[in-house]
């Protein structure tokens, strides 16, 4: 049974890496890198549609980030 919609949409998202949601709904399973941008600045960002992207798969992890207009410097991955 499922409890309510919010718990359905987060099910969905989190099966299929579908990013978005708010709330309790918010997608949990995409892979999150902090980032170190051209000045310096961190930020930790979402892999969108990161299916296909290894656990240690930088160059992809880049490429990814670039397609969605992050121009990384640097990846750090924590687990």
């Amino acid at each position: 049974e499922i409890e309510n919609d919010d718990y359905f949409e987060l099910m969905i998202r989190n099966a299929w890496h579908i990013s978005g949601g708010e709330g309790a709904a918010a997608n949990t399973s995409c892979r999150r890198v902090l980032v170190t941008h051209k000045d310096g600045r961190q930020t930790v960002e979402e892999l969108k549609n990161d299916i296909g992207i290894g656990p240690n798969d930088v160059e992809k992890m880049h490429a990814n980030l670039a397609r969605q207009g992050i121009e990384a410097v640097k990846i750090e991955l924590y687990s």
